[in-house]
């Protein structure tokens, strides 16, 4: 799964992703993955392990900052075949 970070994130700088799948796990991204995509907003990647063959799935992704966290953006795939 990949995104790509927010360019602006106003007076407080990104410090981590939450990452919520849609079969109830929630990734943490945080530490010198959320470092390499700012301030370029390159896009990050993050592995998501288990996922079933032919299987839909959504996956939400909310900047995550020492104030709180922000609004979600979500996507869904359905992954290939096996």
């Amino acid at each position: 799964m990949s995104w790509t970070p927010p360019k602006a994130t106003g007076d407080t700088p990104v410090i981590g992703y939450r990452v919520t799948v849609s079969d109830g796990r929630t990734i943490e991204v945080s530490g010198r993955d959320v470092l390499v995509g700012q301030p370029s907003a390159k896009n990050m990647f993050r592995v998501v392990p288990g996922l079933r063959p032919d299987t839909a799935y959504t996956f939400s992704i909310a900047a995550v900052t020492a104030t709180g966290t922000g609004p979600a953006a979500e996507v869904s795939v359905t992954t290939p075949s096996a």
